[in-house]
């Protein structure tokens, strides 16, 4: 990662931003490698942009017009390389994130006997319109036995709505798993991350470069048809 903060390049591509997001820590930062490989080599590549931005401009050979051409043509290559990067970052956390999500989601198997889960979720069902608080206490206090029980089986027997055993379910399995909730915490913020900054290697490539794309496809314009016109045939 860069040691120092260059001020020509956008603070939102430093790599060390990423330590702020929510759910990130030394374990899971692994989890993210590919975001904060993309970003660091946006930092890195948009820096030596402008490194060539400067070196053209001490070139006494070059006009500024043939400064901007030439150094736009390599920008525009790594530009593509870049956002190819970020795509696969941001398709990469989205996965995971999914994944983590089916995780969080998936039945709860009754590790009680069926006698005793029988008896459970019949108590369950005779406290009426009490049953969420219920469940929600026994998860606070983490009765894997007791939960279990409840969710482990059809809602109705409970008292319970198929979307309340979802949401207990979900409460659960966060519960129980709070790295994973912590993973997924940190990839959701990954992924905004990159769909809210990963757009501006366009605006920081026009900086870097030191003209607006309409300039540079004019110029290149103009230089198409200047070489155009010194490929002269010979006339019959």
């Amino acid at each position: 990662m860069p040691e120092q903060v260059d001020e020509r390049v956008s603070l939102s591509f430093h790599p060390e931003t990423f330590t702020n997001l929510a759910g990130y820590d030394e374990d899971s930062a692994k989890f993210i490698g590919d975001a904060v490989s993309a970003f660091n080599d946006a930092y890195r590549t948009i820096a030596k942009v402008h490194d060539a931005t400067e070196a053209g401009k001490r070139n006494g050979a070059w006009t500024d017009e043939q400064r901007i051409l030439a150094v736009s043509k390599v920008a525009n290559k790594e530009q593509e390389r870049l956002l190819r990067r970020m795509d696969v970052a941001l398709s990469s956390a989205n996965k995971a994130a999914e994944h983590i999500e089916r995780e969080l989601s998936v039945p709860v198997e009754s590790k009680a006997s069926l006698g005793i889960a029988a008896e459970i979720r019949a108590h369950a069902k005779s406290l009426k319109s009490g049953q969420m608080d219920f469940v929600r206490g026994l998860i606070e206090a983490g009765d894997d036995l007791s939960v279990s029980a409840v969710l482990g089986g059809p809602s109705y027997l409970s008292g319970l709505t198929d979307d309340m055993r979802t949401v207990l379910t979900r409460m659960w399995h966060e519960r129980q798993n709070p790295a994973l909730v912590q993973r997924l915490t940190l990839l959701r913020a990954t992924a905004e991350k990159i769909e809210r900054d990963g757009p501006l290697v366009f605006r920081e490539m026009e900086k870097a470069i030191g003209a607006k794309a309409a300039r540079v496809q004019t110029i290149d314009r103009a230089n198409e048809a200047a070489l155009a016109a010194l490929k002269i045939e010979p006339t019959v």
